[in-house]
């Protein structure tokens, strides 16, 4: 069977390679002139690093992107904790870590919480009630919460808003790009209960040591490539033609016209919205996609002339520096000749409006503040990564659909479908797989 694929991100490819394995004939569709989609990699103009669109990890939980990773014969080139150790920084560079300890679960994240000295006794006995609650709830239960937001929940279970703002919203916005205000109760709790509740490892974080392009792009390409599949970049599409309850063709941009047994769509869900024929986009799956909204992410380059992290990564509470990533030592270079970090911002609200010099002299004194040995490094080069599209909202009762849709022959995937799983590259990876079984199971 031909599959046209719309979209060569990380869900576009992760559908693509499963298809080709499977002996479909694939082509990827995407109108930049590089894929990746939301994960990819670029070369800075100053200094010729690679430098990642956003800042992406991964966790021991996120089972199927380090699949993709060991299909691919990537794994190795990230580095990987045994169990989660994060230090954490106040706004005056305090520090206490964050951490799990190899107790029983349940136990494993007593001796930090213990430790921490960013949370009063009061702060920590609201944690510990609401991880009770968390524990003992069932998973019915919890799925019936997507109608309430995050914070209506911890509110009903004793969390003031200093332990909502200082710890919860440390834990999501990372994960879920939003607030505990913005967030879906249930969509808040899965991320807790998979990364917190379920393994004494799960929370573990990954890194990638090199570029996202070079780490899963590239690859995934040349794989797909190898099994007889295409890339074709500079092709976007102007609109999805339909006939009698099938996608008939795809109009690109010069009105060329591609046709295919199969399409899946990997595109964003405001994307495909406005590909679609009026007559359509009100039925079925379809109709849930206008309710989705774009999330934005904000990452700063800083590359100074001496060490000034003796962290892989650090996260920040009490400030606009929410993580900082070292990739000078991710990607074991020299320190000691200058260290390349990355501030990661989620959320980022009025900060996205920034231009680059605003953005420097605004997060700068933050982290001099936070980190003292900056204060007297010279800052050599700095870059800024605007990605406005970056994830999706979580929001209460947004329905996110499943693989299959109206039309006969056309499937999703992307991090927003009903993977389960926020919009991480493991629900890409996740939706890429489940629209390649759809896929497969009509082909019959």
């Amino acid at each position: 069977m031909r599959v046209g694929i719309i979209g060569a991100g990380l869900a576009g490819l992760s559908a693509g390679l499963e298809l080709a394995d499977r002996g479909h004939e694939v082509e990827l569709l995407e109108r930049r002139p590089w894929a990746g989609g939301s994960t990819y990699s670029f070369a800075h103009d100053e200094t010729g690093d690679e430098v990642d669109n956003g800042q992406h990890v991964f966790m021991q939980c996120t089972t199927a992107y380090v699949a993709f990773l060991e299909r691919i014969g990537t794994l190795g080139l990230t580095h990987r904790q045994d169990r989660l150790h994060v230090p954490v920084f106040d706004e005056d560079g305090r520090r206490s870590d964050l951490g799990a300890a190899n107790l029983p679960l349940g136990l494993h994240l007593a001796p930090a919480l213990l430790r921490y000295r960013h949370l009063t006794w009061r702060q920590k006995a609201q944690i510990v009630r609401a991880f009770l609650a968390l524990r003992l709830m069932r998973r019915d239960e919890r799925d019936r919460l997507d109608g309430m937001t995050f914070e209506e929940w911890l509110r009903s279970h004793g969390q003031s808003p200093d332990t909502i703002r200082e710890f919860w919203d440390f834990l999501v916005i990372p994960t879920l790009n939003c607030r505990a205000e913005e967030s879906s109760a249930s969509q808040a709790l899965f991320v807790i209960e998979e990364g917190f509740q379920r393994d004494p490892g799960a929370a573990a974080l990954g890194v990638a040591g090199v570029g996202l392009s070079t780490l899963h792009v590239d690859p995934a390409v040349r794989a797909i490539e190898e099994r007889g599949g295409t890339l074709t970049t500079r092709a976007p599409i102007d609109r999805i033609e339909v006939d009698g309850g099938r996608v008939a063709a795809l109009v690109l941009r010069g009105a060329e016209e591609r046709s295919f047994d199969a399409y899946v769509s990997a595109l964003a869900p405001w994307r495909l919205l406005g590909l679609l024929p009026d007559e359509v986009r009100g039925e079925g799956a379809f109709a849930d996609l206008a309710s989705f909204e774009p999330a934005s992410i904000l990452n700063v380059h800083l590359w100074f002339d001496r060490p000034v992290a003796d962290f892989a990564f650090a996260a920040f509470i009490r400030s606009e520096v929410q993580w900082v990533f070292n990739r000078s030592r991710a990607g074991g270079e020299d320190e000691t000749q200058g260290q390349h970090l990355v501030v990661s911002i989620s959320a980022p609200g009025e900060l996205f409006e920034l231009n680059r010099e605003a953005l420097r002299d605004r997060l700068l004194p933050q982290l001099h503040r936070a980190l003292p040995a900056s204060r007297d490094a010279k800052l050599a080069h700095y870059a800024v990564v605007k990605e406005p599209e970056a994830t999706f909202v979580p929001a209460p009762g947004l329905q996110r659909p499943g693989p299959r849709t109206p039309l006969a022959n056309l499937y999703l995937a992307g991090a927003y479908t009903d993977t389960g799983w926020p919009a991480t590259m493991e629900s890409a990876v996740r939706s890429g797989l489940a629209a390649a079984a759809a896929v497969e199971e009509s082909s019959g």
